[in-house]
């Protein structure tokens, strides 16, 4: 069912020693530390830098900072979040790397503040900056990290397919939507290209978010992991008109005070700072009980939460809700993929010279269910790791990889929306098999795109439709409910 893209042939060259495809805090830290160990270094993204996750993250970064917090203990709620589903040694590197990446990011002039609590978290070791905006903080210090090093940025480029010399990228050229496909020639390729929220009606991801790098590796026959864990945030931003990506409501929030409500103003879930999995699973059953298509976060007694939340506080009245004295509408969103490409902690694949950190990777750190403000360390622990890894030693070559099926070409761009509305029906919060057979039947009957024309919307179209069948197939070959992945009694 992994359809490949159309098929094109190359019309343009590049060399490098290492090709990263994606700007978010992954890539950059990637590019920036191999570059600064002397390799020729092309960064491609899909828009201007920044166009992924990384700048929407609010809550922070964990790190065991605090002398009464320890990595001993960072890592065991690491894995209670996990449903012990965690890979021990992974989450060893995350915990033991997390406070020198919080040096190295202060070292570069990023600007945050102390630890607080969030839910799953024993300490209050949860690293912020700008109240609720450590993501655009990140951002700013490794875009600026990478400006002024020797890397190559390639915008408005998007990968298409590996291949054994290297990467194939479709460039998009101004006033045309065809992409014109080259070959990048390089070493190594790094996959950096975040997750897959597009692929769900309602998500926290932004719209360029859509699976690339896990869709193409595994049309190359890479190795994947944990797909079916996809972690829903407990409280979006809830709008009866509004689809597609949602503002995120910080559970920091959560950690001041705010407490989840029903329409009643009842309590709606028992601990408002479980893991995200247990929060989100009571969350839906009062929504199924109650009939109601969302809940309500009442933060109207967290002091100062202006100053505190401004980007929550923003977002709410953006949309007409005062949250100083009204509560807030929330629902579960798609947020996070704890599954995608495995990868270990330096991010090495099972494809030789083929690398993948980040949220496009999958390293056993987070199990079957992510504790909070554990990616953005991962990212950057992970991007540090494997720019050293790299400057000591490039490989000989990328691959072998798999030729791409062409039998059927992509999917055609107009079934996405109502893919997403089929996936988050059927593959959201709580699922079954008679859901997940109904998907994999929409999948596969799903309308082909024109074999002639390749596109963005056709790239995008194809990488969802093939993340939704691997998503829909490891949900229901899963048969218990374990963390983020929920299965109704058969």
């Amino acid at each position: 069912m992994i359809r490949g893209l159309p098929k094109a042939r190359t019309c343009w060259l590049r060399d490098a020693d290492v090709v990263v495809v994606g700007s978010g805090a992954a890539g950059l830290t990637s590019a920036v530390t191999a570059a600064a160990r002397g390799r020729r270094v092309l960064l491609i993204s899909k828009d201007e830098l920044g166009g992924g996750s990384t700048p929407f993250a609010q809550g922070g970064m964990a790190a065991a900072l605090d002398p009464a917090d320890s990595p001993a203990l960072h890592a065991a709620d690491t894995e209670a979040a996990g449903a012990g589903l965690c890979t021990p040694s992974a989450v060893a590197a995350l915990v033991s790397g997390a406070p020198e990446v919080i040096s190295w990011l202060s070292s570069l002039g990023a600007r945050f503040g102390q630890g607080h609590l969030e839910g799953g978290h024993s300490r209050p070791r949860i690293v912020h900056a700008g109240g609720d905006a450590v993501g655009a903080e990140v951002h700013r210090v490794l875009a600026a990290a990478l400006l002024a090093s020797p890397v190559e940025v390639l915008p408005h480029a998007v990968a298409l397919d590996l291949a054994e010399d290297g990467l194939v990228v479709g460039l998009r050229r101004p006033g045309t939507a065809e992409l014109e496909p080259g070959l990048v020639r390089a070493r190594a390729v790094v996959l950096a290209t975040g997750g897959f929220g597009q692929a769900f009606a309602t998500t926290t991801n932004p719209a360029g978010v859509t699976g690339d790098g896990l869709a193409l590796a595994a049309r190359a026959g890479a190795e994947l992991r944990d797909l079916e864990f996809v972690q829903f945030h407990p409280t979006v931003l809830w709008s009866a008109t509004a689809s597609g990506q949602r503002p995120l409501v910080t559970e920091a929030l959560r950690g001041a005070g705010a407490v989840l409500v029903d329409g009643a103003g009842r309590p709606a879930v028992p601990d408002s700072l479980a893991p995200r999995d247990v929060v989100t699973a009571a969350m839906h059953a009062r929504m199924m009980e109650t009939g109601a298509d969302h809940l309500w976060l009442d933060a109207t007694r967290v002091a100062r939460l202006e100053d505190r939340f401004p980007t929550v506080a923003a977002a709410c009245r953006k949309q007409g809700v005062d949250p100083a004295t009204d509560p807030i509408p929330v629902a579960p969103g798609a947020h996070y993929a704890c599954g995608g490409v495995r990868a270990d902690m330096s991010g090495r694949t099972s494809l030789p010279g083929v690398f993948a950190v980040g949220e496009a990777a999958c390293t056993g750190v987070h199990g079957a269910n992510r504790l909070a403000s554990n990616s953005l360390t991962e990212a950057i622990v992970m991007g540090r790791r494997l720019g050293e890894l790299l400057g000591s030693a490039l490989p000989s070559r990328v691959g072998p990889v798999l030729v791409p099926d062409r039998g059927v070409a992509g999917a055609a761009p107009r079934t996405r929306a109502s893919l997403a509305v089929a996936m988050s029906r059927n593959v959201g919060v709580l699922r079954s098999r008679a859901g997940l057979t109904e998907m994999l039947r929409l999948l596969e009957s799903a309308p082909a795109a024109d074999p002639g024309r390749l596109d963005l919307a056709t790239v995008e179209a194809t990488n969802l439709h093939a993340v939704s069948a691997l998503v829909a197939t490891a949900a229901l070959a899963r048969r218990d409910s374990v963390g983020a992945h929920r299965r109704e009694a058969e």
